[in-house]
């Protein structure tokens, strides 16, 4: 069997409040998935930088903080989403980015333009964003929970075995 090329990217603002725990999460993870063949972590910031990052892997974990309208999750609630952009669209709706551009808008761009690998969303709810403020309580204790969630499917989708 052919090893899978898989890409952890992690979205958000380092200054952003609860918007940095997609890029805290993909740091934490890039040092437990280290070494594990076929298996790259890159930070990317805002979604729209995740167009390129899509090319050349055949499966995508991108991680970041969402934030629905209406509160229709509490902050720190961890989101998981399998699909493509349609499926993100519909399982993430009401979803305001503070980047301008969703990943399921950048996936659907992506696919247009011939990069389509699998996408497996990995998330947490925000309780705040905005500049100067550090993660929110509720945020700051699903981290943990949302690094182990990343490296889970990280390798799930490597079809990696740790030994």
């Amino acid at each position: 069997m052919a090893m899978r090329r898989v890409r952890v990217i992690g979205c958000g603002s380092p200054d952003g409040a609860d918007d940095a725990a997609g890029l805290l999460a993909a740091r934490a993870a890039a040092r437990r998935l280290a070494g594990v063949p076929g298996m790259e972590v890159v930070e990317a910031g805002p979604a729209i930088r995740v167009l390129d990052l899509l090319a050349g892997v055949d499966a995508v974990v991108a991680v970041d903080a969402v934030r629905t309208r209406g509160g229709a999750r509490p902050p720190g609630r961890l989101v998981r989403v399998d699909g493509d952009a349609d499926v993100l669209g519909r399982a993430l709706p009401g979803t305001a980015s503070s980047h301008g551009v969703g990943l399921a808008d950048v996936v659907r761009l992506g696919a247009a333009l011939g990069f389509a690998p699998q996408v497996v969303f990995v998330g947490v709810e925000a309780g705040r964003v905005g500049a100067g403020a550090g993660l929110s309580a509720e945020v700051r204790r699903a981290l943990p929970a949302l690094v182990s969630m990343v490296e889970a499917e990280a390798l799930s989708l490597s079809e990696e075995v740790r030994r």
